[in-house]
């Protein structure tokens, strides 16, 4: 009897020993440089406490993993991850960061038209641009929240004032949004002819809009959200818009007002959000427009998109999204409100120069691309730490996209490209700097857009 229970002891001393070698305990998890983020903030992004016991072998994919989450907040310039041991089998976890400069304002010029190679299409001229000041307090209490106020004039004239604020709940699962905007045109796409933008210019203002929106955001775990958002929209239009376009609103109007309720699901797991190698992004929007009796719109249409960055090791990757929209059918819809690609990121690369209308469309967009430089610079003569080290990061590229646009009546715009599969196809370079500042360099080489070089600033997906 003695003999077995010795070697049971025996078997259960040497079972503990193994297992726990596989195991380290949390002790504590320390962050430093984070000057006016709030702690309980940082902590919501991980997935592991003090005291948690962590498996060993993936304790470097872990703190790396939790790291770009971290990054993922857009709150700092760079975030590095460390641990030490203290005891046998006990860690602490430290995360360093650089915050942004939260409080900014500068000032504003942009293009006002769809792109760089559209503006240059219709003279490049300086009339052609927006200019203003914008003003942004990130962070301002340092739960993420955010303030913005934009002041535009020149081309376009807007006044914007948004607010978000991600942790309402001491869950720090819901979050709130809110929105006004107030603009006015003196220059206005009042048609679209040969996959053609046609527009007027006036000395006069010739349409006048007014939105405002309240959002929800409900975040379900770290990476499924869920979003609802209500939005009323008035617009009105001068006579010479409706008499050159008399479908530019319902029934020959040339005011439109209606309330728009938009549900939306997102699954973002993304190693950086701005510009990201690895991971995949799933969205879903349903958007109904028209919910009062008496607006002047009655439709819905659904909108879904996925897209997969892959690492290929050695410093390839390749990024591959697609997109889809389709709208309700047997519906008069203005076209002010029917858009399909050549707004937005909604495009193939080389048809720049391109509008293509219709009701529903499928998107593909694909980029093989190589991590060329990829480091932070010191620049000593700035004596601000937010700002004097750049990180910057530089990609040689070959794209190839292809889309088909359904529109069901193509020869109501004299459309070439719509209700057949189009395709570009070019080299380029993408630039990443600090701030999530993106530029994307591209030159097409199999197109039928007749467009040269592609400019883009911003995020793709």
């Amino acid at each position: 009897m003695k003999t077995r229970r010795l070697v049971i002891l025996l078997i259960c001393f040497f079972l503990t020993k193994t297992v726990s070698a596989q195991y380290v305990i949390v002790d504590s998890v320390n962050f430093k440089g984070n000057e006016k983020t709030k702690d309980n903030i940082l902590r919501r992004e991980l997935d592991f406490n003090p005291g948690d016991t962590l498996l060993v072998t993936e304790l470097e994919a872990r703190l790396e993993f939790n790291r770009r989450k971290l990054a993922n907040t857009n709150l700092f310039i760079w975030v590095k991850g460390d641990y030490h041991q203290n005891k046998p089998e006990h860690i602490t976890i430290s995360f360093e960061f650089l915050e942004q400069w939260y409080l900014l304002g500068y000032p504003i010029f942009q293009l006002a038209d769809r792109n760089l190679n559209d503006w240059w299409s219709r003279g490049h001229s300086i009339e052609r641009t927006i200019y203003g000041a914008h003003f942004i307090h990130n962070n301002f209490m340092g739960r993420n929240e955010k303030l913005s106020f934009k002041a535009e004039t020149g081309f376009t004239q807007r006044l914007e004032l948004g607010y978000s604020n991600p942790y309402l709940d001491r869950k720090k699962t819901l979050g709130l949004g809110a929105a006004l905007s107030y603009t006015t045109n003196k220059n206005l796409a009042f048609r679209t002819i040969n996959d053609t933008l046609n527009t007027l210019s006036s000395d006069k203002v010739v349409r006048e809009r007014w939105s405002g929106a309240l959002s929800f955001r409900k975040r379900i775990k770290f990476y499924n959200f869920h979003f609802a958002e209500v939005r009323y929209s008035h617009s009105v239009v001068a006579d010479t818009i409706r008499q050159l376009n008399p479908n530019y609103y319902y029934k020959g109007s040339n005011e439109q007002n209606f309330l728009q309720l938009t549900y939306a699901y997102s699954y973002d797991f993304r190693d950086f959000a701005p510009y990201p190698l690895r991971g995949k992004k799933i969205d879903f929007a349903y958007n109904y427009f028209g919910v009062l009796a008496q607006d002047a719109l009655n439709y819905w249409d659904l909108r879904a998109s996925i897209a997969y960055f892959f690492d290929l090791g050695s410093n390839f990757f390749i990024t591959t999204q697609w997109k889809a929209k389709v709208t309700q059918e047997n519906k008069n819809i203005p076209y002010a409100n029917l858009q399909a690609l050549g707004y937005g990121n909604d495009n193939v690369r080389g048809y720049e120069l391109n509008v293509i209308d219709g009701t529903n469309f499928m998107l593909s967009k694909n980029t093989f691309k190589y991590q060329l430089f990829n480091k932070i610079i010191p620049i000593k003569f700035i004596p601000y730490k937010q700002f004097n080290q750049m990180p910057i990061a530089i990609y040689p590229t070959v794209f190839f996209d292809f889309a088909y646009v359904y529109q069901p009546n193509p020869a109501l715009t004299a459309s070439r490209f719509s209700n057949r599969w189009i395709y570009g196809m070019g080299l380029g370079f993408d630039i990443v700097t600090y701030y999530n500042f993106v530029c994307k360099l591209g030159i097409p080489v199999v197109n039928s857009g007749k467009s040269g070089l592609v400019v883009s600033i911003g995020r793709e997906f």
